[in-house]
């Protein structure tokens, strides 16, 4: 199956005009089995992982906390935040981007660069506090979500966010080389084996192994939201992790199925938005999962052209790492063909079963 599917993709890219950005990695799994390692292009050992970081992180830690009973998803945000000042936000709300904040705010034209990364997060609450909520019940995917989970993370331990992802990694990520470049300084690994992104006009230059996201950034490289990176064989390894604790029925994990089910699952009615809790869920139209994918599916993307889908009723785990945006986010040919990967890969496991 494995040589047949990428001999197949391998004649779908024969001509093709799809691919106007440098390269990407595709790895898929069927029933925890590898069918696909597949490449194209200019590729690299490790990408900016952009807003995966927001499922790796963030919402494994809020998963590991719900297991651990440090607070449930339905308590007030008030509850851990006295200084935010909207008493009707719950957890859950902030997760499945109902809150009611806006999608972004340029935080980093505000923030200086002077001061430590705990004083640069004190100051990006300040901000936060300044932006109107809406009361539209309409979810909103929104950076401003993360950064309260953020502020939230950091009260209930007591301690930055590069010490909390420390010992996230610890407990569930240890094989991985996934990992934030603090202080946006010497990364972990030679640079030369990190993917280029945009070239930009704030920091004046084609930025490599320095994350995109410019809040992320400003805040010095480790945020909720952004900022994390990683290999094709990292998340693999965490989608297979994904997929272990939906599949398992080990009484002994330290995320019980039964709370992964539910941060996986739909949490806001369809007419709202398509969300679990941290997760995105197949978008009615124009998914970036493709077509084909089942309702049960969940997954999420990234700006800089990651993607990581899992689909429990077919058992398939699709992760897709490239640096699309380089030298520029104009090109368009990644927004089109990447459902079209995840159809192609459905389309095949179909004809062979």
């Amino acid at each position: 199956m494995r040589l047949l599917l990428k001999t197949e993709l391998d004649k779908k890219f024969d001509g093709s005009s799809l691919m106007d950005f440098p390269g990407f990695r595709l790895r898929a799994y069927y029933k925890g089995q590898e069918i696909l390692n597949f490449s194209k292009g200019k590729v690299y050992d490790f990408y900016d992982l952009a807003s995966l970081t927001k499922i790796i992180f963030t919402t494994t830690y809020f998963m590991d906390a719900v297991a651990k009973k440090k607070l449930k998803l339905f308590q007030p945000v008030q509850d851990f935040l006295p200084w935010y000042p909207h008493s009707i936000v719950r957890v859950c709300d902030l997760l499945n981007h109902s809150a009611g904040h806006a999608w972004w705010q340029p935080f980093y034209k505000k923030i200086d660069l002077s001061l430590s990364a705990d004083q640069r997060y004190q100051v990006l609450e300040s901000l936060v506090l300044k932006v109107p909520r809406s009361r539209s019940l309409k979810a909103t995917y929104s950076d401003i979500d993360f950064f309260l989970l953020g502020s939230l993370m950091q009260v209930l331990e007591n301690r930055p966010l590069s010490m909390i992802w420390h010992e996230v990694k610890e407990k569930y990520f240890a094989r991985t080389n996934l990992h934030f470049n603090p202080l946006n300084a010497k990364p972990l690994f030679p640079k030369f084996s990190y993917a280029p992104t945009e070239k930009c006009r704030w920091r004046k230059k084609i930025l490599q192994a320095e994350v995109h996201d410019e809040n992320a950034w400003a805040l010095g490289g480790v945020a909720p939201h952004a900022g994390l990176f990683g290999s094709i064989d990292d998340l693999s390894d965490y989608g297979l992790w994904l997929r272990e604790l939906q599949m398992s029925s080990k009484a002994n994990q330290l995320i019980p199925a039964t709370i992964a089910n539910k941060f996986s699952r739909r949490s806001i009615p369809a007419r709202r938005g398509d969300w679990g809790y941290g997760f995105m869920l197949p978008a009615r139209e124009n998914s970036s999962a493709g077509h084909l994918f089942s309702k049960k599916s969940f997954g999420h993307t990234g700006f800089t052209g990651v993607s990581l889908w899992f689909d429990p009723q077919r058992d398939l785990v699709v992760c897709l790492i490239s640096n699309r945006i380089h030298p520029s986010r104009k090109q368009q040919g990644f927004v089109k063909l990447r459902p079209l990967l995840h159809d192609w890969i459905v389309q095949f496991i179909e004809g062979q079963t």
